[in-house]
C-alpha cells in the first residue's frame, strides 16, 4: 500500500508540474519543453498570419495563388537570391520555348515537386539541366522542360500537365515520384501539414467508383482561408482534410492527463503515421489511381510516361541503407510503376554513396552531387529504353531524325 501510495503521489506531483511548467498560447495549445501535448488546437493565429502575409505581398510574390493548382510560380521571376530562373511561360528555365517542339529535337517534360524542380540548388545545377546537357553528350538532340513546383503532390504535377505541359507537346514525359507525396495526395489546405507552407488550398482527388473524383476545384483563394480556418470543422471540405481529421479531431483517450500526453509525445518524437504509405490505405490507392490517370492522359497525347524514383533521405536511414534492408510501406507502388510503365530507380545508386549529410541541402533536399547522379542514371536508363523501342516517340518516324553520332562512337 505504502508503495501503491508512493507511485500514485510520484504521478500526481508530476502532473501537476507539466500543468504548472507549461504554456497555453493564444489558440489554445498546450506546450511543454518544446512538445505540444494533446489533445491539439488549431493554430488558427498561426495560420491567419501567413494568409495576411501572403495578401499584403501577393504583388511581388514569387510563389502565387492558381485557382487550378492551388499555387504556381509567377511567370518571368527569380528565386533564391537569383539561382532559380523561372520562363516566360512560369516554370524553371533559364530559356523561352515555343508550344511547338523543333523537328528535329526530342522534347522532354518533367513533373513533379521540389525534388524535381530542384529546389536550393542552382540552375544549371539541377537534373533536369543536368539532363539536357548528358544527353546531347550521348549524341541525342533532346531538351528537358521543368514543369516541376516546391510542394506540389502527385495530384497538383498531374493538373499541371492537364493544364499546361500537355500544350508543349512532349514526347517524353517523366514523373518525378516522391513517395512521402502520398500523405500530400490527402492534404487540402497546405498550412494543415505544414504550419510554414505557402498559405494556400489544393485541389484534392478522392476515388469513387473507381474513377478520380476532384474536389477544391477552382482551390478556395487566400482571402477566404481565414474564415475557414475559424470555423474549420463545420466547413465542407474538413472531412476530406487527412491532416486535420489524424489530428484535431480526435484525441487518445489519455489526452485529458498532461503526463500522459507528454510521454506519449516524447516517444513519438518526429516519427509520422506511416499507415499512409501502405496500398489499402486511401493515401496508397489514390496514389496508384492518379499515376495510372496520369500515364493514361500522357498516352492520349502520343507520349511516353516515364517515372523516375526520387526517394527521400530517411528512406535510405529507415529503408534501404538499414541492416538488414527493411521493405519500405510504399514498395506496392514502386512495384505497380516498374510493372506498368518505363521505371526508373535511383536508390541503390544514391544508397552506395550519397546518403550523408554533406550531400543534402539543410532542408534535406538533393544537393548538387546527387543531382548530378540523377541525372546520369536517367540519361542512361532513357536513352537504353529509346534504342530498345519501349519508350516510343510517335513524332519521329525513326530514331536518326534526334539522335546522331557522339564524338565516341555513339552507344
Amino acid at each position: 500500500m505504502i508503495i501503491c501510495a508512493s507511485i500514485a503521489f510520484t504521478l500526481l506531483l508530476l502532473e501537476a508540474v507539466i500543468r504548472i511548467g507549461g504554456e497555453t498560447d493564444a489558440d489554445g495549445q498546450f506546450t511543454f519543453m518544446g512538445f505540444a501535448l494533446e489533445p491539439y488546437t488549431l493554430p488558427v493565429n498561426q495560420l491567419r498570419t501567413g494568409v495576411e502575409g501572403y495578401i499584403a505581398n501577393k504583388d511581388i510574390s514569387v510563389v502565387v495563388y492558381d485557382e487550378t493548382l492551388g499555387w504556381t510560380y509567377r511567370p518571368n521571376s527569380i528565386r533564391q537570391a537569383g539561382t532559380f530562373t523561372i520562363n516566360d511561360s512560369g516554370f524553371r528555365s533559364k530559356h523561352n520555348y515555343s508550344p511547338v517542339p523543333s523537328p528535329d529535337t526530342l522534347r522532354i517534360a518533367l513533373f513533379g515537386d521540389s525534388f524535381t524542380a530542384g529546389d536550393e540548388v542552382s540552375d544549371d545545377e539541377a537534373w533536369a539541366r543536368k539532363l539536357e546537357i548528358m544527353l546531347t553528350e550521348m549524341g541525342l538532340r533532346a531538351e528537358v522542360l521543368n514543369f516541376g513546383v516546391g510542394a506540389y503532390g502527385m495530384d497538383q504535377a498531374y493538373l499541371r500537365y492537364k493544364e499546361q505541359g500537355k500544350d508543349f507537346a512532349p514526347d517524353i514525359v517523366i514523373f518525378g515520384l516522391q513517395p512521402e507525396n502520398l500523405a500530400r495526395n490527402l492534404n487540402v489546405f497546405r498550412q494543415l501539414m505544414h504550419g510554414s507552407g505557402p498559405p494556400f488550398s489544393k485541389p484534392r482527388f478522392t476515388v469513387k467508383n473507381d474513377r478520380l473524383e476532384l474536389i477544391n476545384s477552382p482551390t478556395r483563394p487566400p482571402e477566404q482561408l481565414i474564415a475557414a480556418f475559424e470555423d474549420f470543422g463545420n466547413q465542407p471540405l474538413a472531412p476530406y482534410e487527412y491532416h486535420y481529421a489524424s489530428r484535431y479531431v480526435v484525441s487518445n483517450w489519455w489526452a485529458s492527463s498532461r503526463l500522459a500526453s507528454l510521454l506519449y509525445a516524447a516517444l513519438k518524437g518526429d516519427d509520422e503515421d506511416l499507415s499512409v504509405y501502405e496500398q489499402d490505405t486511401e493515401g496508397g490507392q489514390l496514389g496508384r489511381a492518379i499515376i495510372d490517370a496520369f500515364a493514361e492522359d500522357v498516352a492520349g497525347q502520343n507520349a511516353t510516361f516515364v517515372v523516375v524514383h526520387l526517394p527521400l533521405q530517411w528512406h535510405f536511414l529507415r529503408y534501404y541503407n538499414a541492416s538488414p534492408p527493411k521493405q519500405p510501406p510504399f514498395q506496392f507502388l514502386l512495384d505497380h510503376c516498374r510493372e506498368n510503365y518505363p521505371y526508373i530507380s535511383t536508390e541503390k545508386q544514391i544508397s552506395a554513396s550519397f546518403t550523408d549529410d554533406s550531400y543534402w541541402t539543410a532542408t534535406k533536399h538533393y544537393g548538387p552531387a546527387i543531382h548530378s547522379l540523377v541525372a546520369e542514371v536517367v540519361a542512361g536508363e532513357l536513352l537504353d529504353c529509346l534504342l530498345a523501342g519501349v519508350c516510343r516517340v510517335p513524332r519521329f518516324e525513326n530514331l536518326s531524325a534526334f539522335l546522331a553520332q557522339n564524338p565516341d562512337g555513339g552507344r
